[in-house]
């Protein structure tokens, strides 16, 4: 898979060697393992989309699930391959978007958490990528499926926001938000002292909880659970919730 400007490696290339240290696992990531634990019991087939560094899938590996981590960047890969050198992952490089790049099934459960489906190009990519879940599903099994849509403007709108200062680095955030598209492209602008200027790009699409919920009854899945976050548990029919469950009858 040969990298593009803003192909489906492209947010790993932009971020895999600061991940660990700019995004730290949290409470949110304990309790998502939580969540999940309680799908995939111990043995359980699991396969992560997006699989980074390995935040969930390493803690669900030594829980006793067989995990299996799908990541379009060969460097987030790297990072994890790092962080888990007896290979409790099993890793595949692939583009979620493109179905002949999955590994076999079927998996128990399958994760697309925190911001996956966004970095994917657009809908029909967002699309394709619930679809090729759902087939990878043994019956009974579960999707869950984390949406965080970027707020978007009435009208397209650049900023520069300031993320982190302290005595020898900064970190700048620009943004050009098209609500025409529904995309955010950014920059991560990482200015270090006695360094050179480093530009980290990335681009967002933007779904909804309403746009997985179409795309996974499209096929053939059973919405069963929401979160408003991974420790808040929401109706039902609370169409905003970001985390749904759904569920492969059988």
């Amino acid at each position: 898979m040969e990298p593009t400007e803003f192909g489906p490696d492209r947010y790993g290339r932009s971020f895999a060697d600061v991940y660990d240290r700019w995004y730290p696992a949290d409470g949110a990531t304990g309790a998502a393992v939580e969540v999940l634990s309680a799908l995939a019991p111990e043995g359980a087939a699991v396969l992560e989309l997006g699989v980074g560094t390995g935040r969930l899938a390493l803690p669900l590996a030594a829980a006793g699930c067989a995990v299996t981590g799908m990541d379009a960047s060969a460097e987030m890969l790297d990072a994890l391959a790092a962080k888990d050198p007896g290979g409790t992952v099993a890793r595949v490089h692939g583009d979620v978007a493109t179905a002949g790049d999955w590994p076999d099934g079927p998996f128990d459960l399958v994760v697309a958490a925190f911001n996956l489906l966004l970095n994917l190009a657009d809908q029909a990519a967002q699309a394709r990528c619930v679809r090729s879940a759902a087939d990878a599903l043994a019956p009974g099994g579960h999707l869950v499926v984390e949406t965080a849509a970027p707020a978007l403007p009435d009208r397209r709108e650049q900023r520069l926001d300031v993320r982190h200062v302290d005595a020898t680095s900064v970190v700048l955030i620009a943004t050009d938000a098209d609500p025409a598209s529904g995309t955010v492209l950014g920059q991560h602008v990482e200015l270090v002292d006695g360094g050179p200027v480093r530009l980290r790009p990335w681009r967002v699409c933007a779904c909804t909880p309403a746009d997985v919920d179409r795309w996974a009854a499209a096929a053939g899945l059973e919405l069963v659970a929401r979160r408003w976050a991974w420790d808040a548990p929401a109706a039902l029919d609370a169409a905003d919730a970001p985390v749904g469950v759904y569920r492969r009858p059988g």
